[in-house]
């Protein structure tokens, strides 16, 4: 007797996280009354047929009591797995790979790819009739004389910057 306590005990503690997880998880609760609503859907018209034969031929014909039976599956393993604590899986990985591969697919194609990459550019960039950067040709005078007054200035600036600290410094030293 003592020994069949003691087994009790050990089924109990190994079973009591899946009994709390169980009462207190609103997922899997619902994920159970789903299942359990599909069957009797299923079981009202398969009670119906003529016995057990006329039922399995319902259902290995019957369109409707296949998805619902498709249903009641779904839901209770969706139970199980909420009860066990499992995750459902991601597919966002292979989801970006066949994105990607449809946007290249799109891009590269050689029918329809050059009118695609063009119809695409024009969206991004605007298709205004802005000259292309391509075809710009800017005065090189113009380039020049702006770089030397640019690197005067800066030359100005440092040099009185240098003549500052030095004034600074000397009035510090006396």
């Amino acid at each position: 007797m003592a020994k069949k306590a003691a087994k009790m005990v050990d089924t109990l503690e190994l079973v009591k996280p899946y009994l709390e997880r169980a009462l207190r998880d609103e997922e899997f609760r619902k994920d159970l009354k789903d299942a359990l609503g599909a069957a009797r859907e299923l079981y009202g018209p398969l009670t119906k047929q003529n016995g057990v034969s006329g039922s399995a031929k319902a259902l290995a014909t019957d369109k409707k009591a296949q998805e619902q039976m498709r249903r009641a599956l779904d839901d209770l393993m969706s139970a199980k797995d909420t009860l066990k604590g499992k995750k459902k899986k991601s597919h966002k990985g292979r989801n970006m790979v066949l994105l990607a591969g449809v946007v290249a697919g799109a891009l590269y194609n050689p029918w329809t790819g050059p009118q695609t990459r063009e119809k695409l550019l024009d969206m991004i960039a605007g298709s205004d009739d802005l000259q292309p950067l391509e075809t710009f040709d800017a005065p090189a005078a113009d380039v020049v004389d702006a770089t030397e007054d640019a690197a005067s200035s800066a030359a100005d600036t440092a040099g009185d910057v240098a003549s500052d600290v030095k004034a600074k410094a000397s009035k510090a030293s006396s």
